[in-house]
């Protein structure tokens, strides 16, 4: 007997409304420290931005690089001779299993999502001479130019998770609070309010995109930003992982659920984490102590490691990825693919304004 479709809507409606399952992994975790190989791109990247590096598909990676002759060092902080406009660079394609690099030409990676890329550079206006941005975007390698915002333009809603533009003002606004943006199918997070004392229990406050509002089963000062992992469908809601024997790491899935994570005590209760992210096989954690202004690692405990289930194993040694992506809620120069199994990321051996960043390679379901 065909089911009404009465009954359809119902049954569909109380299966949104199930809780999210709790966040597994899966996989043999490796028994030992460097079980994988490291693969290295041989391109070198900015040193003091938050280098934009991305999925387009389970084997190729695409990144911002420098141009050949351009500064590691480019902002005014570092570089005095810096211009009023930042330095080109280029857009990099790095097949990791054939080690082809393509060059997309001059410009930033903006986002990467499912084969769709956005990258972007800047050119003076010949009237105004005022910086206007152009916009190569579309489909790897049916890519259009496009140009960048205009005065005039009627709004758009850029969703930097997912590379898409949404017309129109989005409804899911809090000005009443600092916000993390989330896709724009999900809306904000409001974290806390402006100008006013935040008492630690407040809790975050999930805006959706019709304008309602839920309170999450967290406090603020639990959540630093909010980075999507695709592959996971949740959301990792902190970078930054105080040393403690109880640290955990929080999640939210798009129901409204938080999952904290519990870090193996072998790696907590000595080392803060800078970085994290979420893979099929485990957590993905990186720490560089350091001393005299961040400037030079400590070797014996600066890497990326892999936690699950109470173990923890170093994957590399010295600098990962941006270091202000905890305290900016910006890009965090480490991606994982599609599957779930690799990471690409920015890395470093030695001093941190002095040595050579590129980005590299670990796959991790290839077996310990």
């Amino acid at each position: 007997m065909k089911t009404p479709q009465y009954l359809l809507c119902l049954f569909s409606q109380a299966w949104l409304m199930q809780p999210a399952a709790a966040f597994e992994f899966s996989g043999p975790f490796p028994e030992r420290d460097y079980p994988f190989p490291v693969k290295e791109s041989r391109v070198e990247v900015q040193v003091d931005e938050a280098t934009v590096v991305e999925w387009i598909d389970n084997e190729k990676v695409i990144f911002s690089a420098l141009k050949p002759g351009e500064p590691r060092l480019q902002t005014r902080l570092y570089n005095a001779d810096r211009q009023d406009h930042f330095a080109p660079g280029r857009v990099v394609v790095w097949n990791t299993r054939t080690d082809e690099i393509k060059d997309l030409g001059e410009g930033k990676l903006y986002c990467a999502y499912h084969g769709y890329v956005s990258y972007y550079w800047e050119t003076p206006n010949r009237e105004t001479g005022q910086a206007e941005s152009w916009f190569r975007k579309g489909q790897y390698g049916q890519e259009a130019l496009m140009p960048g915002y205009r005065p005039g333009d009627p709004p758009k809603q850029r969703d930097k998770f997912t590379c898409q533009l949404h017309d129109g003002d989005s409804r899911a606004v809090a000005p009443e609070y600092w916000t993390y943006q989330l896709r724009v199918q999900d809306g904000v997070l409001a974290r806390t309010l402006k100008e006013k004392s935040n008492p630690e229990d407040n809790p975050v406050i999930w805006v959706r995109p019709d304008g309602s509002r839920q309170p999450l089963d967290m406090r603020w000062p639990e959540m630093q930003g909010a980075w999507w992992e695709d592959w996971a469908g949740v959301y990792v809601l902190r970078q930054l992982v105080n040393q403690s024997p109880q640290a955990v790491l929080p999640v939210l899935h798009p129901d409204g659920t938080v999952q904290r994570l519990s870090l193996p005590p072998d790696f907590s209760a000595v080392l803060s984490s800078r970085l994290a992210a979420l893979t099929k096989i485990g957590i993905v954690l990186t720490n560089d102590f350091v001393w005299e202004g961040a400037l030079f690692p400590n070797k014996a405990t600066s890497g990326i490691y892999l936690a699950r289930d109470g173990k923890v194993v170093r994957l590399a040694a010295w600098l990962v990825g941006n270091d202000r992506a905890s305290f900016d809620n910006t890009h965090r120069g480490l991606a994982v693919s599609p599957d779930g199994c690799k990471i690409a990321f920015k890395h470093a051996t030695g001093e941190r304004l002095k040595a050579r960043h590129t980005i590299k390679m670990i796959d991790l379901c290839q077996g310990a």
